[in-house]
């Protein structure tokens, strides 16, 4: 037997002894095996084991990016279908349930971001929708066979639907299968189910490209060795890496459709309505604010970003529950009925009284009393109060004895022409004395009920009752205005009661020290009716000069006077007195 050949290391600490003869357990080492080369420098590739620690931080950005961008197609998808539609979908689904948080929570957000507080919420569901995606991707990419195909594409849109179905739609009070939101099932269900598609294809075509490196592409600096040839030219872009830019930025360019689109919905939703107030008015009429607020400067609320749309030609209203004969009732049937008209005042519960809001305005309503639409239809002596549903929604409800006060309507008209989509169209209830939440708009059923079940503002924490409080604002002067000292000037504003009416306004030009009445609007009040607010000026003299702070209160038509005490609009309508500082000034 030769004797074994020796082998000594370079470096001096290592002096070791190399013969085959000692590994007899060792594999033959096949012909044709490629030799072993130096790791050339710069090329990590060349050796597996140099990328072996940090491998997973490029199949992690890989997924992350490929999830996060096949998102953006999935959100377009939800919001073109709500734009186009005007039907509430998944995204306002879980929108709804983020107003089962606490009321100290809903009513700090309002306080704080007023009419974008609704927009916000919004567009805050939109990034969490995109984070979503981008975790998803990040749990799916690794697991996956590649490449993926349309049936791998369907089934992650199966999961993901599975998912949005049974679990998120439920933890947002939305209940399984969305049953809780009253929505219609095919504009809550079909975008969502093209959504998980779209994202499943997406993400399939994008998790490819999103891994492909200049390293690990056949142009890459092994490609020679490997045996695949460049591109012509050395500069030409690899298909991989197009086909990976390309889908890449249509997913940017998605998610800036939607979040623009989304954008612009919350500035629209967020417009403020002025009530119609005129810059300039007579000195001898009754101020800036018209006795009849324009239809198009009426105050909007709506849980919905978007305004529903209901065609009113398919519109029915369905009266069913504790009746004898439940029945369905055109928008046609409801116009045959005898109408009753009337000059009515709207407020809502969240006017916050001491800040002077305008979430107010009186017009000319036609419809038809609710006693009416119910004899026919042989109300059940169980029955005791009534549930309504609305196109989008919406749910709220009120005592059997309300309803058939005469003064309780469902209206169609609004300004002597048919009620605006933002207002209600085709058709809204109207409840005397009662906040605007109570008179839900787009109704679409009555069902009368043996309890008086929560209404949709009730389940999160607002009043049950929701009775107008007496208010009242001063709209002229302004904050901030220059007034004369020791002579008088004209001060303008506006008062409410709800049912209960006004009988008188006081106002203070000493921050509530002393009080002196104010003309009310005695040309208007007459044809306007119980249900209407009131109109009043005063002419008002501040005794020194320097800051002064005008106050002003009503009194009902009980001869309650309006409470001082400030309180937020949550849960049950804000109280307290307007007031608005001037400085007094000689000569003003």
């Amino acid at each position: 037997m030769p004797r074994a050949r020796q082998w000594r290391c370079p470096g001096r600490r290592c002096h070791r002894r190399f013969t085959g003869l000692a590994y007899p357990q060792a594999m033959p080492v096949p012909v044709d095996a490629p030799r072993l080369h130096p790791r050339p420098s710069g090329d990590p590739s060349a050796d597996p084991l140099a990328a072996g620690p940090a491998s997973g931080r490029p199949e992690l950005r890989a997924g992350l990016q490929a999830g996060l961008l096949a998102a953006g197609p999935a959100l377009l998808i939800l919001v073109a279908a709500h734009t186009l539609t005007g039907s509430p979908g998944f995204l306002e689904a879980l929108a709804d349930g983020l107003t089962f948080l606490p009321i100290q929570v809903v009513g700090a957000a309002i306080a704080t971001f007023g009419p974008l507080a609704k927009g916000l919420v919004y567009l805050g569901i939109g990034l969490g929708f995109l984070a979503l995606g981008a975790v998803v991707g990040v749990v799916l990419d690794p697991r996956l066979p590649r490449p993926g195909d349309s049936g791998l594409a369907l089934a992650i849109a199966l999961g993901l639907l599975a998912i949005a179905e049974v679990a998120v739609l439920p933890l947002f009070q939305a209940g399984l299968l969305g049953s809780a939101t009253g929505f219609d099932p095919i504009a809550l269900h079909a975008p969502l189910a093209l959504a998980c598609l779209a994202y499943g294809m997406a993400f399939l075509a994008l998790r490819g490209p999103a891994r492909a490196s200049p390293e690990r592409s056949p142009a890459g600096p092994g490609a020679a060795r490997s045996g695949v040839a460049r591109p012509a030219g050395g500069s030409a872009m690899p298909r991989r890496t197009f086909l990976g830019q390309s889908l890449g930025l249509i997913g940017g360019l998605s998610v800036l459709a939607a979040f623009g689109t989304m954008g612009s919905q919350v500035i629209t939703a967020a417009r403020s309505r002025t009530g119609g107030r005129v810059a300039g008015f007579p000195a001898d009429s009754f101020g800036p604010t018209p006795a009849l607020t324009p239809v198009d400067d009426f105050y909007i609320v709506a849980k919905d970003l978007i305004t529903p749309t209901v065609a009113a030609d398919s519109w029915r209203l369905l009266i069913d529950g504790l009746v004898d004969r439940p029945t369905s009732v055109s928008l046609a049937t409801l116009q045959a009925i005898p109408a009753v008209e009337a000059y009515r005042t709207l407020e809502c519960i969240s006017t916050e009284i001491v800040a002077g809001d305008h979430l107010i305005g009186n017009q000319h309503w036609r419809g038809v009393r609710i006693a009416d639409l119910l004899a026919p239809v042989g109300v059940q002596p169980a029955a005791t109060a009534i549930l309504w549903e609305a196109a989008d929604g919406y749910t709220e409800s009120i005592p059997l004895q309300v309803a058939l006060d005469p003064d309780s309507w469902i209206a169609y008209e609004m300004g002597d022409a048919p009620l605006p989509p933002e207002h209600g169209a085709p058709a809204r209830v109207l409840i005397a004395g009662r906040f605007g939440m109570k008179q839900p708009k787009w109704v679409t059923r009555m069902h009368l009920a043996a309890t008086v079940p929560q209404g949709y503002w009730e389940e999160r924490g607002w009043d049950e009752q929701a009775i107008v409080r007496t208010m009242s604002r001063i709209d002229f002067p302004l904050p901030g205005d220059t007034v004369p000292v020791g002579s008088a000037f004209r001060a303008y504003g506006i008062a409410n009661a709800g049912d209960r009416g006004v009988r008188a306004v006081q106002i203070s030009a000493d921050g509530g020290t002393t009080w002196q009445a104010a003309q009310l609007d005695d040309v208007h009040a007459a044809p306007f009716g119980p249900l209407s607010w009131i109109l009043w000026r005063a002419d008002v003299t501040v005794a020194e000069a320097g800051p002064a702070r005008l106050v002003v209160r009503a009194i009902d038509g009980t001869g309650a006077v309006q409470s001082g005490d400030e309180t937020s609009a949550l849960p049950s309508g804000s109280t307290g007195w307007h007031a608005v500082r001037v400085l007094a000034t000689p000569g003003a």
